[in-house]
């Protein structure tokens, strides 16, 4: 088995900053042949004389560095293995690193401090949710026969936010490591994975920095905006299989690709810009967000949780029930009301000049 039985656990993350690594050096390689020796890097650090002024996010990782720094053995394992990120990310790209490296960012400590106390709440959280709450072992033990159709909602609700947890504290632990050390890499969970009512927001603030590298690397190169489903389709399909060669990871990818294209067909023939001020727009907005949720909850019970089979046996017990119907309206109009607050939530960040596309 080796000294460490899963290695290609791990090499998932490793895989995908050596593809950070070889797609930031070729475009660099093709902005010389089609500019010139400009040095585009050099002149991003002349113009940021003071951390005010700072380079974005964005901004660090579509900058070219020099190409010693490409062709440098050292830079290149620095980048591979730098440990704080190693084992699960962050991801980062080679260019947002370099640049880091080579300028570090100045990082209050009163941000690392309050971002470390975000750590051992949700860490905290976990603890009594699994000391308390029972539902993975009702889960694995398929253990809700009989249960009410409440019940069995509660129960996978309950399991996904146990996976958002498990994903949470160690991205965020991870994060602290090289937030000490001196390096800022994208934060992976942005919003709480209950207060989402947009596919597409929901998969932009969830492991946000996989999505930052997947919009750079593939969905971008791919067409997209341009050529939305075909790109949508491309990227889920190497979501699921980057995850894992699996029948059902695949499955549940496709089935994400099929929630998300709605939305963006809807988005493009009933734009916010033509009809945000009217009166109906919102509701049927939020009716649509209520579809979202809907569709996107039952696509990770399938892919994260429970499988096909279990799925299918939760979805059966909240037909079978005799307060089925009545209860799942009740729960629906619970769900469309949760999302009108979720859409306020967002207006009150836009009027503190807070705007986000999650």
């Amino acid at each position: 088995m080796g000294l460490i039985p899963r290695w290609h656990i791990s090499f998932n993350i490793t895989a995908l900053r050596l593809l950070s690594f070889n797609l930031d050096h070729h475009w660099a390689l093709q902005t010389l042949r089609e500019i010139g020796p400009t040095d585009r890097a050099g002149s991003l650090e002349a113009d940021q004389t003071d951390q005010s002024s700072y380079p974005t996010e964005r901004e660090r990782a579509s900058s070219s560095r020099e190409l010693t720094v490409y062709r440098s053995v050292g830079a290149y394992l620095a980048y591979v293995l730098y440990t704080p990120l190693y084992i699960a990310g962050p991801i980062i790209t080679f260019n947002n690193f370099q640049y880091q490296t080579r300028r570090p960012p100045v990082i209050p400590r009163r941000t690392i401090w309050s971002y470390a106390l975000r750590f051992v709440i949700a860490f905290l959280s976990m603890e009594l949710i699994l000391h308390w709450i029972y539902v993975v072992a009702l889960k694995d033990s398929k253990a809700w026969r009989g249960l009410g159709p409440g019940e069995l909602v509660t129960l996978g609700f309950w399991n996904l936010i146990i996976v958002w947890l498990k994903l949470l504290i160690p991205w965020r632990f991870f994060r602290l490591w090289a937030l000490l050390d001196g390096i800022d890499p994208p934060e992976n969970m942005v919003r709480c994975m209950a207060n989402n009512y947009s596919c597409a927001g929901f998969w932009r603030s969830w492991h946000r920095s996989y999505n930052l590298w997947i919009v750079r690397y593939i969905y971008v190169p791919l067409g997209g905006k341009n050529r939305p489903v075909r790109a949508t389709l491309i990227v889920f399909t190497f979501v699921a299989l980057w995850h894992d060669l699996s029948f059902t990871l695949l499955t549940w990818g496709w089935l994400v690709s099929l929630v998300v294209i709605p939305e963006l067909v809807a988005g493009r023939v009933l734009p916010s810009s033509l009809y945000g001020e009217t009166r109906w727009y919102r509701h049927l907005k939020a009716l649509g967000g209520v579809l979202n949720i809907l569709t996107m909850t039952s696509a990770n019970l399938l892919g994260f949780v429970l499988g096909p089979s279990g799925i299918q046996e939760l979805l059966f017990g909240i037909r079978q029930s005799s307060s089925g119907l009545g209860a799942g309206l009740a729960g629906l109009a619970g769900v469309f009301a949760a999302v009108q607050l979720m859409m306020e939530y967002r207006q009150e960040e836009r009027r503190r000049g807070i705007w986000r596309k999650y």
